[in-house]
C-alpha cells in the first residue's frame, strides 16, 4: 500500500494534493490511500462540508512494514508522523524552500518554488493526461487560491495562476465562493483560537535555539486582533511553554486586504524578528502593506541566528 500523506494537521494544500494523487496512483493500478494525522483546519473542513467528498483516512497506529509513503507538501522529517520512516518515502512533491531531502534516499524528488503545492500537483496531473474527480479538482483549485491569497501573495507565479485557471475550467463555482472559503477561516473566537493558531504553528531549532512561527490567514485582521488580544497573548505563551520555544512569533495575513500583522508578546522574541526581517523598532504588532508568508520568514530567521 502507498500512503500519500502531508505535514502533522496538513492545511488545505497538503490535503488536496493528497487527494488528487491517490486517485491518479490508484488509476494507474497502485493501491493508494490519502491519509492524516493531527487536526484539521477550518478551510478543510468548509471544502469538505462544500464537496460532500473527503476520502482521506485519520491515521492512528502503526503502518504495515511494507507500507511505502509519497509525501505532498513537506520535506522535512521532523514534519512527519513518527512511525514513517524516511526510507520508505518513494516521492516527494513540495513547493518549500526548506527542505530535508537528503534524509529520503530512496525518494523521486519534485521540489519547485511556486505559490502551492497544487499547482505542482495540476501540472503532474496535465502532464500525465490524468483528470481528477469534480471534487478534488475544487480542493486542488481552492489550495492554489488559498496559499496565493487570491493571487495577492508576492510568491505567486504564472504557473500557480494558469493551474488555477486550468482547474476552474472544469468545474462551475458560484461567484460568491472565494468569498465563503477565506471567510469560513476567518471565525476565530476564545474558544477556538488556542486550535487554530496551534494547528498552523511550526517550530524547529536553530543553532542551538528553538523558534516557532505561528500562521492565521482571516478577513478582518486587525479587527480580529483587537477584539482576542489577551486571549492571543495568553494562547501564545501557552505555546511557547509547550514547546519550549526561546522564540515565538505570529504572522497574521489579512486576506482581503493583502497585508500582512507580525505579532510578538515578548522583548527578546521581538529583537531577533526585528533584526530577521530587518525592520528596526518592530513593534509588537506591526503592520505591512503588502503579504509576507512564514515560508519568506523562515530563511532569514535561519540567517540571523547563525550571525
Amino acid at each position: 500500500m502507498i500512503f500519500v500523506t502531508s505535514y502533522d494537521s496538513p492545511d488545505l494544500d497538503g490535503i488536496a494534493c493528497a487527494i488528487a494523487y491517490s486517485e491518479f496512483l490508484n488509476k494507474e493500478g497502485k493501491k493508494a490511500a490519502a491519509v492524516y494525522y493531527g487536526d484539521l483546519g477550518l478551510e478543510v473542513e468548509f471544502i469538505k462540508r462544500y464537496t460532500n467528498y473527503f476520502p482521506v483516512e485519520k491515521h492512528t497506529g502503526d503502518f504495515e512494514v511494507d507500507s511505502q509513503f509519497v509525501l505532498v507538501d513537506v520535506a522535512d522529517p521532523d514534519g512527519l508522523e513518527k512511525t514513517i520512516i524516511p526510507e520508505k518515502v518513494i516521492e516527494i512533491i513540495d513547493h518549500h524552500p526548506l527542505t530535508f531531502t537528503d534524509e529520503f534516499i530512496n525518494a523521486q524528488k519534485t521540489i519547485e518554488l511556486v505559490g502551492s503545492c497544487a499547482t505542482l500537483m495540476t501540472e503532474l496531473l496535465q502532464r500525465e493526461k490524468f483528470v481528477p474527480s469534480k471534487e478534488a479538482i475544487i480542493y486542488l483549485y481552492s489550495a492554489i487560491i488559498s496559499n496565493t491569497v487570491n493571487f495577492k501573495n508576492a510568491i505567486t507565479t504564472p504557473r500557480d495562476i494558469n493551474a488555477a485557471n486550468y482547474l476552474l475550467s472544469l468545474i462551475e463555482l458560484p461567484d460568491d465562493y472565494i468569498f465563503q472559503m477565506f471567510g469560513s477561516k476567518s471565525k476565530l473566537t476564545k474558544e477556538n483560537l488556542y486550535r487554530v493558531i496551534f494547528q498552523d504553528f511550526f517550530a524547529k531549532p536553530i543553532n542551538g535555539k528553538r523558534v516557532g512561527i505561528g500562521q492565521i490567514e482571516i478577513v478582518d485582521l486587525d479587527a480580529t486582533v483587537t477584539r482576542l488580544w489577551d486571549e492571543l497573548v495568553i494562547v501564545l505563551e501557552r505555546i511557547r511553554k509547550e514547546d519550549k520555544l526561546d522564540y515565538v512569533f505570529l504572522v497574521g495575513i489579512d486576506l482581503y486586504k493583502g497585508q500582512t500583522m507580525f505579532i510578538s508578546i515578548d522583548e527578546e522574541s521581538r529583537a531577533l524578528f526585528s533584526k530577521a526581517l530587518d525592520i528596526p523598532n518592530l513593534e509588537t504588532k506591526h503592520g505591512l502593506n503588502f503579504i509576507m508568508m512564514r515560508k519568506q520568514i523562515w530563511p532569514k530567521v535561519d540567517k540571523a541566528l547563525e550571525d
